[in-house]
């Protein structure tokens, strides 16, 4: 995702384009944008929040510049042209993994709200990220805490969504860790729409996985390094 600060009210400037010309000065951080559309002693713009797999991006500092912004690109104004104000939230969650009799890698996914997925929930308050990690994929497969053992740091996704009951649009980042377990029993968390948990194969889990940027995510890592 990349971010643009804009005192246009509506979606994008007409025609996606800037009247004189200019490019857009766009940042890789929605902390940058929102900071950017701060004008002191003046107005406080919007920051639209964009796909940069349909912009052609020059590269620059923090983000750089587009020359035009076509209104698929923007995520955060839906179909009836209302505009969903961006908020940052952090999560973590956690590749759980196994040798399976025959030594090849197993993960554990869970099923939830009709599609393959992996344990992950936003940080409670005063909470590390590792920490959520931890307690929301013990909670969300039913073990105990001291069944669980982080082994490695794999980085981070990031993904928006309407946030409808906070009226905004979520810009979710989520911190994934390795994992191991002793459990080998597991109880869904069905108050949170969790049907079921399985061990699947490695080579088949990307496959399953029902949302892109886990689909991405996972195709990025050697299983052989998650200390399992």
């Amino acid at each position: 995702m990349l971010y643009l600060p804009t005192f246009v009210r509506d979606s994008v400037p007409a025609q996606g384009r800037h009247a004189d010309g200019e490019p857009f000065r766009v940042y890789a951080s929605l902390e940058e944008a929102q900071a950017a559309a701060l004008v002191p002693g003046d107005r406080t713009g919007r920051v639209l929040v964009l796909d940069d797999r349909q912009l052609a991006v020059r590269a620059g500092d923090g983000g750089g510049t587009v020359a035009s912004v076509p209104r698929a690109a923007v995520l955060n104004v839906d179909p009836d042209g209302d505009y969903w104000r961006p908020e940052r939230v952090a999560a973590g969650g956690g590749y759980v993994v196994r040798r399976s009799e025959t030594g090849d890698v197993e993960l554990l996914l869970i099923f939830r709200r009709g599609a393959w997925d992996l344990p992950k929930g936003k940080l409670d308050e005063g909470e590390s990220v590792r920490e959520a990690a931890h307690r929301e994929v013990c909670e969300e497969v039913g073990i105990k805490k001291k069944k669980l053992t982080v082994t490695a740091d794999l980085g981070e996704t990031v993904h928006g969504y309407v946030w409808a009951k906070r009226e905004v649009y979520a810009v979710k980042t989520t911190r994934w860790y390795a994992m191991t377990t002793t459990a080998t029993r597991f109880e869904p968390e069905t108050r949170e729409g969790i049907e079921a948990v399985a061990w699947v194969p490695w080579a088949e889990a990307g496959g399953r996985l029902g949302f892109e940027t886990l689909r991405e995510h996972i195709a990025a890592l050697d299983p052989e390094a998650l200390g399992v």
